[in-house]
C-alpha cells in the first residue's frame, strides 16, 4: 500500500512539472516579439542654427558696416547723438525647432534611421558702405535682405553601446532663399542617451552642408550649420497596432 501511495505521488509531481513547463512554453510561444520598428518625435532648440551662418557670411562679403552715430543738439543746445547700430541683424527668427524620424532595429547594436527636421529661419539684414572710395563690387544697395528657412532629411546609421546611441550619415536641406543652389547635400552626426524604464531620451546633433552664395560676383560661399540640442519620445510600432 505504501509503495503504491509513494509511485502515485511521483507520478502526480511529475505530471505537474511537465504541464507547468508546456504551459511556460506555450505562453512564451504566445507572447509577441518586440516590434523592430519605432518612431520618434523631438522638441528641443538650436543652440547655433542657420542664423549664425547666414549673418558671419554677410559680414565677410562687406555687409557688416554698423551705421554711424546721428548726432545733433538737445532743447538746450548741447551735443546729442544716437547710437551706433550693429549689422548684420536678424529678425523673425526663432530658436525651437522639431523634427519626426523612422528608425529599423536590426540587432541590439545595430539600426537605421530617416529624420525629417526644421531648419532655423528668419531674415537677416547687412549693411554696406556705398559712400566708401573706392566702391565694393558687392555693394549694390546699401542694406541687403537674406530670408532663410526650409527643411532638411537625413538617413542615419545607428551604433548602439547599451543607452548610448551614435549615428552618421547624408542629409538634404531644402532651403527656402535666394542664394543658389538652393538645396544643398550635407552630413549629419548624431547621438542619443535613454533609458530602459521611460521612453524618453535626450539628443545632440550636429549638422552641416554644402557651400552657397549668391550668384553675383565678388561673394565667396558659406556652408549652413546647425547644432541642436532636445528632448525627443520614442513609440514602438507594436503599441500602436503596427
Amino acid at each position: 500500500m505504501r509503495q503504491f501511495v509513494s509511485r502515485s505521488m511521483t507520478i502526480a509531481v511529475a505530471s505537474l512539472g511537465v504541464g507547468s513547463g508546456a504551459c511556460a512554453q506555450a505562453m512564451q510561444a504566445q507572447a509577441p516579439s518586440p516590434s523592430p520598428w519605432s518612431f520618434t518625435v523631438d522638441v528641443g532648440g538650436f543652440v547655433q542654427g542657420n542664423r549664425a551662418s547666414v549673418m558671419s557670411w554677410l559680414s565677410r562679403n562687406a555687409y557688416g558696416v554698423a551705421e554711424p552715430k546721428h548726432c545733433g543738439f538737445d532743447r538746450l543746445f548741447r551735443p546729442a547723438c544716437d547710437d551706433a547700430v550693429k549689422y548684420p541683424q536678424v529678425s523673425a527668427s526663432g530658436v525651437v525647432a522639431g523634427f519626426a524620424s523612422v528608425r529599423r532595429k536590426f540587432s541590439n547594436r545595430w539600426s537605421t534611421e530617416l529624420v525629417a527636421a526644421t531648419e532655423q529661419s528668419g531674415v537677416a539684414t547687412g549693411r554696406c558702405d556705398d559712400l566708401a572710395t573706392p566702391k565694393d563690387v558687392r555693394c549694390t544697395s546699401r542694406f541687403r535682405d537674406v530670408p532663410f528657412g526650409g527643411g532638411s532629411l537625413a538617413l542615419l546609421g545607428i551604433i548602439s553601446a547599451r543607452n548610448l546611441h551614435v549615428g552618421a550619415g547624408p542629409a538634404l536641406m531644402l532651403a527656402n532663399w535666394e542664394m543658389r543652389p538652393a538645396h544643398l547635400s550635407g552630413a549629419w552626426v548624431d547621438a542619443t542617451v535613454d533609458t530602459e524604464a521611460w521612453p524618453v531620451f535626450l539628443r545632440a546633433q550636429y549638422r552641416i552642408y554644402g557651400s552657397t552664395s549668391f550668384a553675383q560676383p565678388g561673394f565667396s560661399g558659406f556652408h549652413p550649420s546647425t547644432l541642436f540640442v532636445g528632448l525627443g519620445f520614442s513609440l514602438k510600432a507594436n503599441n500602436v497596432g503596427l
